[in-house]
């Protein structure tokens, strides 16, 4: 009877040590697989993409905790660069170190790359369709983001549901989202700061019977060791001192991307407009820019794989070759980020055996939450400014988050219901008397 209550203690232990994120972890081929599905299928930009991973690696195949994805949520937006890709850089650490991180990253990265720089060569003939409110090109991709804006409200939900508990922390999320929301457009400083006051707050007035603090000591890889993580801080600030001088002297098209992906916190909606400042008219008209961000938007992957489109476009304009040009501006415009998630990875893991962390962790992963709420209004704000037909949106967004939430239909059907719908609208209105 003693020998069986301990292989039942042994059993709870092993089963506790599963959720804790103590399993086994998945092979590369494994990372590779499921990162190359979300690349080819993760519509919607960062809000939808960290709700893709929430249900994907968390709910379905609970590779980590909801906690320890919020604590890699939390560190990507309190760096600069793409922060749904350094999460995705940083899920392939946490399984396979180093080697891990990259399969993940460049799976998730390369197909909507590839589809950029193809979109790059026939923009010309894209433009004037995407340009045309009537046009069936666009009417396909509003009916898209409508469920882009079904997508973020379900993982935003989920994601309060599950991290947010208590007045303390609702007013660290909410209070968050408001300051998000009331400052526009944002300044580089306000999303770290956020995330660090939210981590103040419970650290000073710790929240009791948090499920954040209990399991923030699961273990994982953290890929490089602290020695090396530091150095790549160091070399980071050196690159950024050699970079303000460059982009003080060089005027050409290469620096500004350079200077984007190590300076510019906030993601797509704050590098692109910065780029276009720069840019246009001397470099590329605004007309290819717009459309660039318009296909971008419309490519599953991150919005930052625009820079392959505007690579071949500077490229073939300066007579660069085309290869060359569009692979030193997306290195530029995605390597400073993602290289420092490398070096904040092992940091980031010694700071969870302090107790003060594990204080402060409620408070961080809250108004992480936060700023992901604020989304939902953005891109909601967004399609509605760019639909000819709102109220037809608004129908599309709503019976797409039925049918996801309530029918269990997939996304990528979805996706596609929602695009012939859109076909439809517009072949309707086209031979409507």
């Amino acid at each position: 009877r003693s020998r069986g209550r301990s292989r039942a203690s042994a059993a709870m232990n092993g089963k506790e040590s599963l959720l804790d994120g103590a399993q086994e972890k998945v092979s590369l081929a494994t990372l590779a697989w499921n990162f190359l599905v979300l690349g080819c299928t993760a519509f919607g930009g960062p809000p939808v993409h960290f709700g893709y991973f929430q249900d994907r690696f968390v709910e379905k195949k609970r590779w980590l905790t909801s906690s320890r994805y919020m604590e890699l949520v939390a560190m990507a937006n309190c760096l600069p660069g793409p922060s749904s890709t350094q999460v995705a850089f940083a899920i392939g650490i946490t399984q396979q170190g180093v080697l891990g991180g990259l399969v993940s990253g460049f799976a998730f990265l390369i197909p909507g790359a590839i589809i950029m720089t193809i979109l790059g060569f026939v923009s010309h003939s894209l433009k004037d369709q995407i340009e045309d409110p009537a046009s069936e090109a666009n009417a396909v991709a509003i009916c898209a983001s409508a469920v882009g804006v079904a997508l973020v409200f379900i993982a935003v939900s989920g994601l309060v549901k599950k991290s947010v508990g208590g007045a303390k922390l609702a007013s660290i999320c909410f209070g968050s989202a408001a300051a998000c929301m009331m400052l526009n457009p944002q300044p580089a400083w306000l999303n770290p700061a956020l995330i660090i006051l939210g981590g103040l707050i419970t650290a000073i007035s710790p929240v009791e019977g948090t499920a954040g603090a209990q399991d923030s000591g699961a273990k994982d890889n953290h890929g490089l060791s602290p020695t090396v993580g530091a150095l790549i801080f160091v070399a980071y600030l050196l690159l950024a001192a050699w970079t303000i001088y460059t982009a003080a002297v060089d005027h050409g098209w290469l620096i500004p991307f350079l200077t984007a992906g190590m300076f510019v916190w906030g993601g797509g909606p704050v590098v692109l407009p910065m780029l276009m400042t720069v840019l246009t008219p001397t470099w590329i008209q605004s007309t290819i820019f717009l459309t660039g961000i318009a296909l971008a938007e419309m490519m599953p992957g991150p919005v930052f794989n625009m820079s392959c489109f505007l690579g071949v476009q500077l490229s073939l304009a300066s007579g660069y070759p085309w290869v060359a040009g569009t692979m030193l501006c997306w290195l530029s415009l995605m390597g400073p980020g993602v290289v420092l998630l490398f070096g904040a990875m092992p940091l980031w893991g010694k700071l969870r055996s302090f107790s003060f962390y594990t204080r402060a962790l409620p408070g961080l992963n809250a108004a992480a939450v936060g700023l992901l709420v604020s989304t939902i209004f953005v891109v909601y704000g967004a399609l509605e400014a760019r639909s000819p037909w709102p109220a037809g949106s608004r129908a599309v967004a709503l019976c797409s988050f039925a049918a996801i939430e309530f029918g269990k239909v997939s996304v990528p059907i979805t996706v596609i219901v929602a695009a012939f719908a859109g076909l439809c609208w517009s072949y309707c209105r086209e031979h409507a008397v």
